[in-house]
Order: structure tokens, then sequence, then C-alpha cells
């Protein structure tokens, strides 16, 4: 994915297939707080003695640090797919996107055609304080150009990101100047939330977007919640579409707000590590019966999704809706090496309330395991519920008589499949290419004192403004120009225009204007919502 904070996920579940990313999350899952210093260990043995025999007889130069990070990366690979190592520098890169927060300049960007685009800016953020605008094109820092150069994702957020209160001067090139203008940004602290939206989404009916599970997740939903509550809210939807993973703390925080006292949320055990278990408390904002809960997944939601969805399967608490999820029941560890480089071991599975271990079998290595999603569009499980195999010898059941199953992620109660037509074929090439996205920045930069006196806030750019056929056709023409050709079908057509119109309402409003006109035919959304209201 192109687009994190200085990259920031958009973290909207988009109709589009990009092929299977699977980001760090998942390969990580969830894992304990809990950091421990690997002790010095001096014993020969015969790593260290193929590595003496490297360093005195090999032909040729080596770069040692590299032979030993890639040569503990293989040892973790014949373990399971997710024991893992990072070198100094991904730590430290992990490190940061857990914590919930990084140092640099306040943008959210996408790298499309070798141009770095602004696709929002943070509110208050040191490049808003400077007046960069959504749609500014970044084509130098530091007067270094880095336009048209082949520059790469990381080396962008390297030269953008830096230490609060160092200084970075940026090239901007902006509709309708013609001389490119440069602006001197002051780095500090940026906030990065893992719960991307949230907001009253039907009367009493409240809805909460979680990207991952960090250290700032379970204060965020804490918070969030106690407002929704404040404002009537009765019911809840949770979207974990997309959600990896991360901190198993965070996901039992949230499991403690949501499940009656004295419930368990999970537990875990493994052959070197003793069971432990995790139970809900009394401190719960939205723990009474009445008060109904919907979970959303999908193919992506994994691990500490997973725990949440099937505690509130398990205890009957509430229905999840979507597609079967990814799958992965192991516990991580992190565990620091001496030079900061870091190794993530398995060390257990976790269990749901019912004893329902979900991880996927990895027996035919990892690349089989990785690609299992691929195998899921081609057999049609993402089509048709029927689809989907559980071994029935692995069936259990909840005290209300529902029936679930072991072994290979949360099925959800209500199946939604994913959207495959023809029509959909048409717009994903658009829409991948970056022309539906840079088309609807070019329209609000050009129209944007235009829109934003007319419409005056996010609710009624939602309801009142409409993409009409000249819009439409401007897009058509520039696919055309890039080889992309297909019919207008009205199911296209109005993919073209709700996401058209969802880029530009975030350009001039904002997500309040952005996830909104989403919502409006999202099906899982709209199941829920009717599943709520019943």
């Amino acid at each position: 994915m192109n687009n994190e904070y200085e990259n920031s996920s958009q973290n909207i579940k988009l109709p589009i297939f990009l092929g299977i990313v699977l980001a760090i999350g998942f390969l990580l899952g969830y894992f304990y707080n809990k950091k421990t210093l690997i002790p010095q260990n001096n014993s020969q043995n015969k790593i260290d003695e193929v590595q003496s025999l490297i360093q005195r007889y090999y032909f040729d130069t080596i770069d040692n640090e590299k032979l030993i990070d890639d040569g503990i990366k293989n040892l973790l690979s014949c373990l399971d797919p997710h024991s893992s190592y990072m070198n100094k520098k991904e730590s430290q890169q992990f490190q940061t996107s857990m914590s919930g927060g990084f140092e640099g300049i306040g943008v959210q960007f996408n790298l499309l055609n070798d141009t770095l685009i602004v696709v929002g800016v943070i509110v208050g953020g040191p490049s808003a304080q400077q007046g960069i605008l959504a749609g500014d094109k970044i084509i130098s820092v530091d007067d270094t150009t880095i336009a048209g150069v082949g520059i790469q994702n990381n080396d962008i957020i390297q030269k953008l990101r830096g230490k609060k209160g160092t200084k970075v001067k940026l090239g901007i090139v902006r509709q309708d100047i013609k001389e490119p203008i440069y602006f001197v940004v002051t780095r500090d602290k940026i906030p990065v939330n893992s719960i991307n939206y949230s907001c009253l989404i039907a009367p009493k009916i409240g809805y909460i977007n979680i990207d991952n599970f960090t250290l700032t997740t379970a204060y965020e939903f804490d918070t969030i919640l106690n407002n929704l509550l404040k404002k009537g809210m009765e019911k809840l939807i949770i979207d974990l579409r997309g959600n990896s993973g991360g901190y198993l703390g965070a996901v039992i925080s949230i499991c403690d707000e949501l499940l009656p006292s004295k419930k368990m949320i999970v537990y875990t055990k493994g052959m070197n590590y003793p069971i432990q278990k995790y139970r809900a408390t009394s401190r719960g904002q939205f723990q009474e019966e009445k008060q109904k809960v919907v979970v959303l997944i999908d193919e992506y939601s994994a691990s500490a999704s997973e725990i949440l969805a099937g505690a509130i399967q398990d205890h009957d608490r509430g229905t999840v809706i979507g597609r079967r999820s990814f799958g992965k029941g192991l516990v991580q560890t992190q565990f620091f090496l001496s030079d900061s480089s870091e190794v993530l071991l398995t060390i257990a599975r976790y269990y749901t309330p019912l004893g329902r271990c979900i991880q996927r079998p990895f027996k035919n290595g990892n690349n089989a395991y990785f690609n299992d999603i691929l195998n899921r569009y081609s057999s049609g499980e993402l089509q048709t519920e029927d689809s989907v195999f559980f071994d029935e010898s692995l069936k259990v059941t909840t005290p209300a008589g529902k029936v679930l199953y072991d072994g290979g992620g949360i099925m959800p109660d209500i199946f939604i499949p994913i959207k495959t037509s023809n029509d959909f074929v048409y717009f994903n090439q658009l829409a991948n290419s970056g022309i539906v996205l840079q088309y609807a920045m070019q329209y609000a930069n050009n129209n944007r004192k235009t829109l934003i006196n007319k419409y005056k806030t996010a609710e009624n750019f939602v309801k009142f403004f409409n993409i009409n056929d000249e819009i439409l056709q401007t897009i058509i023409s520039k696919g055309k120009e890039k080889s992309i050709k297909g019919t207008l079908t009205p199911t296209t057509k109005k993919e073209l225009q709700q996401w058209t119109k969802a880029y530009i309402g975030r350009n001039l409003f904002g997500d309040n204007a952005f996830y909104p006109i989403l919502f409006q035919d999202d099906d899982m959304i709209l199941e829920a919502i009717k599943v709520l209201n019943q």
C-alpha cells in the first residue's frame, strides 16, 4: 500500500483487488508487549562454524551483516509463517508504527506515476500550518529532486520524517500556479491514530473503524465509545476489515468494554509457555445485553481482529458479518538482540473462549500459506458461502446453539460476497491506474473556493453534490489515453460516481465527507444496520 502517515492508510475497504499485500502486521500477527534481551551465547555450534569457514576461506568479498541477517531469516522461516526477524532499521520503523506516533511533517501521500501527491494534511500539523494543501505535488526535498527519478516509498518516508524541531525545505507544484513554490516546514510530533473513523452512522447506531491494535488503541476506543454514548448510541458496529492485528493488550482492553464481567476473552498456551487466561472485568462501558454489537471482518482481518470477533461469537454477544478471516492463531513475543535488531518468535497458540484455535494449517510452506487468499478468489470462496469448507470434527456450539468451527479463521454469522463482476474489472482498472484519484484532486483544486462556499459543510456536500456525465466522460477519456477501455454500465457508472465524489469530498472536507459517501453502497455496513435495527 502506498498510504500511511507520511504514508497514511486511507483504510477504507476498497472494492479493488490489488493483489496480496501482506502488511508487517500479517507477518507478526499480535504479540506481547514484553521485550526480552537475548543473553550472549559464546558456545560454538554449526552455524558459528560455517560462518567462520566463510570468513576465512570464501573466494570473494562478503557483506557479513547481510549474510547473518539472511541466515537468521532463513532459520526462522523453517519454524512457522509468523516467526520473523527485523534488522535494526526495520525494528525502529516497526516500533514507531506501533507506538501511535512519529516525528515528521504531517501529510498523507500517494506515489502515483513517480510523483508524490499530497492526499491529506493533518489538521494542526506542521504542513497545515505552513499552508500545504491536499493535491499539492512535492517535487523536491531540501533542493533534491524526487519527482520522475524512480524514488521508492521508503526513501520518501526517510526524507520527510526526522527529529522534532528539524526543518525541511519542500518544493511544491500547485494547480494554476506556473512556478514551483517552496515551504520550509519544521518537523513535529505527529499522532497516528489506530482508529481511523467513528460516527453515529444511523439513529442510535455507532460506528468505529479500527485499523490495527497499537499501544494507543485502547485509550482511543474508550474515549470514542464514551463520546458516542453521550450522543445517544445504543448499538455499535466495529469495523475490522483489513485489520491485520497488533498488541494483545489492546484487543483485551477493547473486549473488556464489550463482554460481561468474568467472561473469558482469550487464553494462550505453548509447550514452553504456561497457559494464561484473560477475562473481562466489570469496568466496561458497553457490556449490557441490550447494547447490541456487530463486528465486520474480511479475508484480511487477522490475529487480534480474530480474537475480538471470536470472543463476540463464542459468547453470543453479537453478530459477525463479512467473509472468513485470515486464520492466524499464533502468538509472538519480541526478543531484542544486542545490536537492537529483533526476533519475533512464536511461543504459543491462542484460543477463543470455546477453545477454538483458528490458525490455518501451514504444513505446505510459507508461500502456500500466504497465497491462500489468492486460492480463495480462484475457488469461489469469496463469492459464495457454500465454497467454504470446515472439518466437521472441529465443530463447537455456543450457549445459544450457534455452530462454529475451529482451525481455519473466523467464519462470519452472515456472509457478504465480494464484488467481482466484469463491471468492477473496468472500474478497478481506472482506479488502480490512479486516474480516479488524480482527477478528483485536480477537480477539487480547480473548484475549491466555489465548492466550499456553496456546500459549507461535509454533510451538505454528501447530500447535495453530484458527479455529472461530463465528469465521467473526462475520466473515461483519461483512461483511453492509458489504453484502459470498457463499457460504462450502470454498475461501473455508480462506482465511478461514488469514488470520485468521495475523493473530492475528502480533499475539501476531510473524512467526514469521504466515509459517509462510501457507506451508502457498502453491503456490509448496510447489512449491519439492518441487523441492529431488527
